[in-house]
């Protein structure tokens, strides 16, 4: 792992006896180890600092600030940063620090994770810094900005209203040969000569990007570089500078541009990468601040990729994604950009756009691109989208927060099927901001056993006998007491948190069995409901093999729940895996039947035991007509076919005698018993033989 790497070196030292706090997270911000330093500043123990995002110890002004960093830092847009930010401390107040950080890579530039540095600002400073600013304003700009610009892979420069060069980056240092203090006090015309271009008199109406100029810059010595120029207002305090932002016009390159990707293209799709996206968006941003236009962003993922990168290896997956690559391409217009950001993941840069209507002709074209298949040699594939639209400047002003608005989106029309697109709303952004927190709390839960196994009875419907148990995970929150599955477990999916938290249900499952047993209860099964995430995992089979044998459960006792959606993945793979699960003598159990794409065909050629009919079905029997047909076509289907019925969200008598005249085997409701910790269910066991 990358902090035992680090940690692995005279660094260890250093890294445990800093007076500064150190974080090493991974590449989303998800804090990996600290130190004594970093937990004093938080006032925090170890674990509770250990898997939550570092944003969760930002004061909320600040979080946006920090977040647009660390994508840049994951990106590699941004090598390293520093500012003065809050901390939020366990007891509630706010302490000011010099916040750093870098994106840390092995000697082959592979990245290994994030440092994070925190140094308690004095308690003296703020006001010794009003009076440097009340005072010299230029010092300031010189001390604290220019600290932050430094680290910017672009040539910046701060002009004042005298026209004179109040501040230059190193970026620029470099570019034009001059030292930062040779510049300062200077005319803008020393570097520009023929600009001809006047400042005017600053208001709000200023506070954005002035018109481009393509004009001379002159290097120290006497060349002249060639590039376009613009500027944006920046206010602080009573005083409005101009920030100069410089872009070569051609390839020319000078010692500047040595920390600066020099890689434009994708290797593999010969598109533009992220870096280069975010560059042409910039000029796009000017132009259209300029011409009164909007910007679109689309950001675009395949549906279901990771399947068939799985089922075709990785090269015909990359011949795949050049192919999606090329025919995107052939969509848009030439103003137009189209960037490959990482795996299945494409961003769209619309130009021109007069009202952000227009991006939706251009999305549904999209879509429609993707209607015909993509050749290969041994069959066609058919490939669907789901893309998320963020508009400039409406949804955001600066490239990273668009594309992450546009992904928040595109999230949403993924849970919607696929195949579909969503506009950005600011009600997504707050959803994404509690997701985050929400992330970091599960992890923390996992680390302090907060998840607990609940269970369920499942009853005989001739005579009302408890037959089976179906383990249910459970959130003990400490504040919140039990939260609801459906709030969390989606989440657990996503982040692949789900397998570890799988496991864990599994394993209190396969405990339970061999109590029962022990009980005088080993004649009940314990049923388990897998993810798909979970079930598809390489070693899953042996991994359930190794926990019967570990906690010396019978597996015939133990039945696992698995969904329509997991039959629909690649069936040879599940074949495989359900032939050896099965062999072990643990029982399978469908799902949910019906609510999915439901092929009679997979009942025939997969080894199911048992199929659950759905409580969205039980929930209008014995009056609602859909209802009635679907239940009693899902009992034939399965009695004909020899496999057990059993029927979920039983709450009332009616339904109860309802589902035994029609010979359903088993269920499952609220009228039996609501799902109880392990410790209830032997008396309730006891009760019921009583």
């Amino acid at each position: 792992m990358a902090e035992e790497r680090l940690l692995s070196l005279p660094f260890k030292s250093f890294f445990e006896s800093a007076a500064a706090g150190v974080a090493l997270t991974d590449l989303r911000g998800n804090i990996l180890v600290v130190n004594p330093a970093f937990m004093r500043l938080v006032g925090r123990r170890p674990e509770e600092v250990s898997g939550r995002n570092v944003l969760n110890f930002i004061a909320p002004e600040k979080i946006r600030d920090v977040r647009d960093m660390l994508d840049g830092l994951a990106a590699d847009s941004l090598p390293r940063y520093r500012s003065e930010i809050v901390l939020s401390h366990s007891q509630g107040h706010a302490l000011r620090v010099l916040f750093g950080a870098a994106l840390v890579q092995d000697p082959s530039g592979t990245p290994l994770c994030l440092m994070f540095t925190v140094s308690e600002i004095s308690v003296d400073r703020p006001a010794e810094d009003a009076a440097t600013r009340a005072s010299a304003p230029s010092r300031y700009i010189d001390k604290t900005c220019l600290k932050i610009l430094d680290v910017i892979p672009q040539i910046l420069l701060f002009i004042n209203q005298a026209r004179h060069i109040e501040g230059i980056n190193k970026q620029g240092e470099s570019a034009f040969g001059h030292a930062r203090q040779e510049l300062v006090g200077c005319p803008v015309e020393t570097l520009f000569p023929d600009l001809t271009w006047r400042t005017p008199v600053p208001d709000a109406a200023h506070h954005a990007v002035r018109p481009l100029f393509a004009v001379h810059a002159l290097h120290k010595n006497g060349e002249k570089i060639p590039v376009l120029l613009g500027f944006r207002a920046v206010q602080t305090g009573d005083r409005t500078y101009w920030l100069g932002i410089v872009q070569h016009l051609t390839g020319h390159k000078t010692a500047g541009d040595a920390n600066v990707s020099t890689t434009s293209r994708d290797p593999v799709t010969g598109l533009y990468t992220r870096g280069m996206f975010l560059e042409r968006f910039q000029h796009a941003a000017s132009r259209a601040e300029r011409d009164g236009k909007k910007l679109g962003v689309l950001l675009l993922d395949l549906d279901r990729f990771e399947e068939i990168n799985d089922s075709f290896g990785h090269e015909g997956g990359d011949d795949l994604l050049k192919k999606v690559g090329g025919r995107i391409a052939t969509f848009l217009r030439k103003s137009d950009t189209v960037a490959r950001l990482d795996g299945d993941h494409f961003a769209i840069l619309l130009e021109g756009l007069k009202k952000s209507e227009f991006a939706l002709a251009a999305t549904q074209k999209l879509l429609a691109v993707f209607a015909a298949p993509f050749p290969r040699q041994e069959q066609d594939v058919y490939l669907t989208p789901s893309i998320g639209i963020s508009i400039f400047p409406e949804d955001g002003i600066d490239g990273g927060g668009l594309i992450r608005n546009a992904q928040n989106a595109m999230h949403m029309a993924k849970k919607s099927g696929g195949n579909a697109f969503q506009f950005y709303t600011e009600d997504m952004n707050t959803r994404a901001i509690e997701r985050i927190r929400l992330d970091s709390e599960l992890r923390r839960a996992l680390k302090l056993g907060q998840f607990a196994v609940y269970y369920q009875p499942l009853v005989n419907a001739a005579d009302g006998r408890a037959v089976c148990l179906e383990a249910l995970l459970r959130w003990n929150h400490s504040e919140k007491g039990l939260v609801p599955p459906m709030s969390f477990i989606p989440l657990l999916e996503e982040t692949g948190l789900i397998e570890q938290v799988g496991d864990l249900v599994l394993r209190s499952a396969c405990r339970q069995i061999k109590t029962l047993r022990h009980n005088g209860h080993g004649r009940l099964r314990v049923a388990v409901n897998i993810s798909a995430r979970q079930f598809l995992q390489k070693d899953f089979a042996a991994k359930v093999e190794k926990i019967l044998k570990e906690t010396g459960a019978d597996a015939q006792a133990l039945e696992l729940e698995i969904t329509e959606s997991v039959l629909l993945r690649n069936t040879e793979s599940v074949g495989r895996i359900l032939a050896s699960i099965v062999a072990l003598g643990v029982r399978i159990a469908l799902d949910d039947f019906g609510t999915g794409c439901s092929s009679l065909s997979y009942l025939k050629h997969f080894p199911i035991h048992a199929l659950k009919i759905d409580r969205n079905f039980v929930q209008g029997l014995p009056r609602q007509r859909g209802d009635l047909a679907i239940t009693n076509a899902i009992i034939t289907l399965a009695t004909d076919l020899g496999l057990k019925v059993i029927a979920e969200g039983v709450e009332t008598d009616e339904q109860h005698a309802y589902l035994r005249e029609r010979q359903c085997h088993e269920l499952q409701g609220f009228l039996f018993s609501r799902p109880m910790p392990a410790e209830e269910i032997g008396p309730w066991l006891n009760k019921q033989l009583h």
